[in-house]
């Protein structure tokens, strides 16, 4: 609003730029334009302030479809004054000098007008639409047909208005309407969100089958390589107790051919001494035998007293002790005799 100071019998008033002050002075106009700040009697004057920016009126309208269904149509329509000296000759616009605010309430009054002359292209548009076209491609529609209607309306032109834009919210039903629209679309998507929990489950399921048959499969499978090792375990036994035999035998038989091998070995060493020692034995007899014989050859041209005499030698050789001896005269006497002789005839 404009800014209004008193100084006595003057006053100075100060409007804003988006403000169109129209001054008049004793019934006349004395002043115009937006954004003024002068001096004035105000004893004498009269002002209106008329808004030239873009003013915004949202209200609603209730029509019936062409199914004879209640709609509730919320509509928003920006406009502007485009000539503010038809506005204010239409629409009381005038400001009280005392305190610098509008005497009525111009702006409502110009929202009734705006709803009303939205009221007959809507009730035109929706008349034309079933309740369920309306709700759910109505506003469009609807926007654009105003928007055209209040462009072309004369009476909006004579009061100097001018319309920017129409923008249509929501088209609504009544609530009983609206849920009953509703209800198909949500069983649908209900259905489909049952179908969705149903293969979600049926999925789960699928996994869950899944999950288990690949449980058992490792199962099975841990099984199976638990029998192998059960099995190469037993074999790996078997063949280390056979090696173990066979390492056994190999030992026994290699101690057996080295015990053999030594037997044959000591044997043929006995063997060898023993024929060795019969051998000397042999040359020792036969060396006997050889040294008896030539004895013997000798003994045989010996006299008997002589054999007599070599024999008693090898007796006393052959005692050790004499404990008594008797000798005869005779036979020592018939043994001198017989060497004395021997040695002559030599």
């Amino acid at each position: 609003m404009a800014t209004l100071s008193r100084y006595a019998l003057v006053a100075h008033l100060r409007a804003e730029p988006n403000q169109y002050i129209l001054h008049f002075k004793n019934g006349a106009l004395a002043a115009q334009g937006a954004g003024l700040a002068y001096w004035f009697l105000p004893l004498s004057a009269s002002v209106a302030q008329v808004p030239v920016e873009d003013i915004e009126t949202t209200f609603m309208v209730v029509e019936r479809t062409a199914d004879f269904q209640e709609v509730s149509v919320q509509i928003t329509v920006r406009y502007r004054c485009e000539k503010p000296e038809e506005s204010a000759k239409r629409v009381n616009f005038a400001i009280e000098l005392a305190r610098g605010t509008w005497q009525e309430e111009p702006l409502q009054k110009l929202a009734s007008f705006w709803a009303q002359r939205a009221a007959a292209p809507a009730r035109a548009v929706l008349t034309g639409m079933t309740v369920a076209e309306a709700a759910q491609s109505g506003a469009e529609a609807l926007g654009r047909k105003v928007e055209a209607a209040l462009r072309a309306d004369a009476e909006i032109t004579e009061m100097g208005l001018l319309t920017v834009s129409v923008h249509v919210v929501r088209v609504a039903p009544t609530a009983e309407v609206e849920k009953a629209l509703q209800t198909p679309t949500r069983e649908a998507i209900q259905t489909k969100a049952d179908e969705a929990t149903f293969v979600r489950r049926a999925l789960a399921v699928e996994k869950e089958r899944a999950i288990k048959e690949n449980e058992l499969n490792n199962q099975i499978e841990l099984a199976r390589k638990e029998e192998q090792l059960i099995t190469q375990t037993g074999a790996n036994a078997l063949a280390r107790v056979r090696h173990e035999a066979e390492s056994e035998r190999a030992r026994a038989e290699g101690q057996a051919e080295r015990d053999r091998i030594a037997a044959d070995s000591m044997a043929h060493a006995v063997e060898s001494k023993a024929r060795a020692e019969a051998q000397g034995k042999q040359a020792l007899w036969q060396v006997d035998i050889d040294a008896e014989a030539r004895r013997l050859s000798l003994y045989e041209n010996l006299p008997a007293s002589v054999g007599a005499v070599l024999a008693a030698q090898q007796l006393a050789g052959k005692i050790q002790s004499i404990n008594h001896l008797n000798v005869s005269p005779d036979l020592l006497g018939s043994s001198f005799t017989e060497m004395l002789r021997r040695v002559a005839d030599k």
